[in-house]
């Protein structure tokens, strides 16, 4: 059987106030493609439909209509869950129709531990969980870690197997994975980690959650990753999913193909506005990290009239060597000496308007406290 895995979807969600649902459709397009070039018998959707708990209409409308695509159009049975993204009533609305059409979704605690069976494979569909819930559904109140939680939801559903075959679906963090921004952390001060060794009796785990692919290198549990690039640490990611055949037991991983790239540009506002630096990708959604803005009152305009998808721009902080600099201050004038602390730390002369600072506040301070 060759599984799709996806998860982390994120429709509706907005990079530096950029609405990216002309992107997610791009990449969702291209996954329904490959269900069209290639024989697949089923999709899982490991969480995180929406960005927002309470989605806009449009990002709902894009949902729907994906939706439809895979299990109606093209008649592959889907297996969803919701994750910490998602508002279970916009995720479970229709579905005991879902079912009819083989569309197998899960918001509750309650229900993860009957499987749905499919060619002879029982798939547990485990959606997000919250440790009070948890607590409460086995009246157990030493359950105070996602990893006791963890371990106490899957012992009851592992010492239940029915069948050789099992595979899990969730949405968590697995200990020793690679985070990234865009992430949204489910707990503040609590450790939300757990520990892969819990589902070892699965022969597959298909995770969501975190958004790197590689975010967990295991040959049986693993992340898709995210549709796209959701922060700029991930902007040197690949993002696309994940096709397990388990008859073979290999799992690959496909890339998308981005509307728009991310880029981190680190470096001089003087060499991108001069043309002494050029970003090849013109159309990308960059963030610039720039040295030497000094003398200008609007970079932001500037550097959106060469890059219009510029979305952040910040100043780069030097770093420097604790060096010192002997100077004779008996023979050295003042502007001598700021020239030359300036050269040292800025590897520049100081323009006239640093100099003009320079000699409206900061000349003559010592003669006025002596």
């Amino acid at each position: 059987m060759k599984i799709l895995h996806t998860a982390d979807w994120h429709i509706g969600k907005r990079l530096n106030r950029q609405s990216l649902i002309d992107d997610q459709r791009y990449v969702l397009d291209q996954l329904l493609t490959y269900l069209d070039e290639n024989d697949v018998d089923a999709v899982v959707i490991a969480g995180d439909l929406y960005d927002k708990k309470q989605p806009s209409q449009e990002a709902m409308n894009v949902v729907n209509y994906y939706l439809k695509e895979i299990n109606l159009v093209r008649k592959k049975p889907i297996f969803l869950i919701s994750g910490n993204h998602d508002s279970k009533p916009y995720i479970d609305a229709r579905s005991e129709w879902f079912q009819a059409n083989h569309f197998y979704v899960n918001t509750e605690l309650e229900n993860c531990f009957t499987p749905v069976t499919f060619n002879d494979v029982d798939f547990y569909l485990l959606p997000y969980i919250e440790i009070p819930e948890v607590r409460h559904y086995f009246n157990d109140d030493t359950i105070d870690t996602f990893e006791k939680a963890y371990r106490r939801v899957i012992d009851e559903i592992t010492n239940n197997f029915k069948r050789e075959n099992n595979i899990l679906v969730g949405h968590l963090f697995v200990s020793g994975s690679k985070e990234s921004e865009s992430e949204e952390k489910i707990t503040i001060g609590l450790t939300e980690e757990v520990s892969h060794t819990i589902f070892e009796p699965f022969d597959y785990t298909l995770l969501g959650h975190l958004h790197r692919h590689n975010a967990f290198n295991s040959e049986k549990t693993f992340y898709s990753g995210a549709i796209m690039k959701y922060s700029f640490d991930e902007a040197n990611d690949k993002k696309g999913f994940k096709v397990i055949d388990t008859d073979k037991n290999t799992v690959e991983f496909i890339e998308f193909k981005l509307l728009h790239d991310l880029i981190h540009f680190k470096g001089s506002f003087k060499d991108i506005i001069t043309g002494e630096v050029e970003i090849e990708d013109k159309d990308a959604y960059i963030k610039f990290e720039l040295t030497d803005m000094e003398g200008f009152t609007e970079p932001m305009t500037a550097l959106k009239q060469l890059y219009k998808n510029t979305l952040v721009l910040s100043r780069k902080v030097e770093r420097y060597e604790n060096d010192e600099i002997e100077i004779d201050t008996n023979n050295t004038s003042d502007d001598q000496i700021f020239k030359l602390f300036y050269e040292k730390f800025t590897g520049r002369e100081p323009t006239e308007f640093e100099f003009e600072t320079f000699n409206k506040h900061l000349r003559g301070i010592t003669d006025e406290t002596n």
